[in-house]
Parts: C-alpha cells; sequence; structure tokens
C-alpha cells in the first residue's frame, strides 16, 4: 500500500502517511471503532459490514502518549476515548463489558487474517490512566490472548492501536469463556489443596504412632471422596442447566 499523496509505501494500516501527514484509514467501524481504509467493505478488525461512522466529540482528557486531546465516543454503559495520532483507546469498563457481552452473543467469527504478536517482543512500558494519572496495571488479557493492555481499576482499559480489535475477536471465538473455565477449575483445585492442607496439620507430628499415620490417610481418602462427590454434583448440575 502506498499514500495516494506522496506515494511513499506504508507498512500495516496506518492512520496517517509519516511523510507527508495525509489521513490513509479514515473510515471508523460502529461495531468495535477501529479505523478502516475507505475502500473497505468490511472492517478488518471485528469482520462486520461497513455502516455509518459513529460520531466523536472533543474531549478534556489528553492521550498518556500523544498529549493530545482525546475524540470522545459515546457507546452503550461508557464512553470509548481515541487519540487520532497514535490510535491508542481508553475504554471506559461499562463500554468495555457491553462489547465484550456483545461479542459473547454473536458466537464464533468468521475466519479474518487479525494481525499475530508475541508480547514478550514489546518493550515493557508502564502508561498513566489518561483520569486519575496513576500508573495502570500490566495484563494478558483473559490470560492467554496474548494481547497485553493496561487497566486502571477505577475508570477503564487502555488499548494500544489495533489491540481492542484482537480482544474482541478472542472473546468472539470463545476465549474469554475458555478463561472464565480455567479460573473456576483452578479455583476448586486450590480450594481442595487447601482443605487436604488444614487436615495434615491437624494431624502433625507425622513422628507420632502408627495409629496417627492411619488416621490421616484416613481422612486424606475422606477428602477426596468429599471432592469426588462434589465434582459430581457439579457435573449433574451442569446436565439439568
Amino acid at each position: 500500500m502506498v499514500c495516494p499523496t506522496c506515494a511513499t509505501e506504508l507498512a500495516g494500516e496506518p492512520r496517517q502517511c509519516g511523510t507527508c501527514g495525509s489521513p490513509i484509514a479514515i473510515v471508523r467501524c460502529g461495531e468495535c471503532f477501529h479505523m478502516n481504509l475507505p475502500s473497505s467493505a468490511l472492517c478488518t478488525g471485528c469482520g462486520r459490514e461497513l455502516g455509518l461512522e459513529p460520531v466523536g466529540e472533543p474531549d478534556r482528557l489528553d492521550c498518556p502518549d500523544c498529549k493530545r486531546p482525546f475524540s470522545a465516543f459515546h457507546g452503550v454503559g461508557g464512553l470509548l476515548r481515541d487519540c487520532e495520532d497514535c490510535g491508542g483507546q481508553f475504554v471506559e469498563h461499562g463500554l468495555l463489558k457491553a462489547l465484550l457481552e456483545q461479542r459473547e452473543v454473536y458466537g464464533a467469527a468468521p475466519p479474518r487474517n487479525l494481525p499475530r504478536s508475541n508480547p514478550l517482543e514489546q518493550p515493557v512500558r508502564y502508561v498513566p490512566c489518561p483520569v486519575c494519572n496513576e500508573i495502570m496495571s500490566r495484563r494478558n488479557f483473559g490470560r492467554t490472548s496474548g494481547v497485553i493492555v493496561d487497566v486502571c481499576a477505577k475508570h477503564g482499559t487502555w488499548f494500544d492501536a489495533g489491540e481492542l480489535p484482537r480482544v474482541l475477536a478472542f472473546v468472539e471465538a470463545g476465549g474469554l469463556a475458555i478463561a472464565r473455565q480455567r479460573e473456576a477449575d483452578d479455583a476448586r483445585e486450590q480450594a481442595r489443596r487447601d482443605r487436604l492442607a488444614a487436615v495434615q496439620r491437624q494431624l502433625e507430628p507425622l513422628s507420632a504412632p502408627a495409629s496417627s499415620w492411619n488416621r490421616m490417610e484416613n481422612t486424606r481418602r475422606g477428602v477426596e471422596l468429599a471432592d469426588a462427590g462434589v465434582a459430581l454434583f457439579d457435573f449433574v448440575s451442569g446436565l439439568l442447566k
């Protein structure tokens, strides 16, 4: 792809030409707020058909990277703040929750060539929240998405350019549901280990007579049997839903 103004070769999907500053990607998706080329019929971020563009408003907050004012877009549950220079987006928690729930309802997404990257290849940097100026926490979204986002617990989540569409595609393909199941399995396993450790502490020291060891083994088996009962109950409950 080349800039239509100065013919400079362009990599990726830049919003503007780095040589002459001419706008390149100027069509905003109303579904995921991703910027697209004028010739695009479908959004390269979420795969939806491009229709009416959302209208942004001047915002009082500045981009933490570019230090220029955001454009604010209203959505269900909150605001999305977009930087026209770097493409970074700060999404309030309510709006992000609505976007993620919407993608889970859509189900598996059609195949698209979304950019993939290794988060370890990117330099580690800490971004201040545009609202409170506190340094945000870095997280691998959904534990397995490979998209490192910056989260302010009070105000919202920061996405570098192109990251929000990748997160939405991850959720639409079932990644968030799998992550929730893994968290539930991990919590159940940790609870089982905690119960077993509590029983073992009660039966210490291990140098006591053999009868104490037998009691510990019997108790261990009792705990494991109880866990099996809980697992069976969860399985049957799942079948009845």
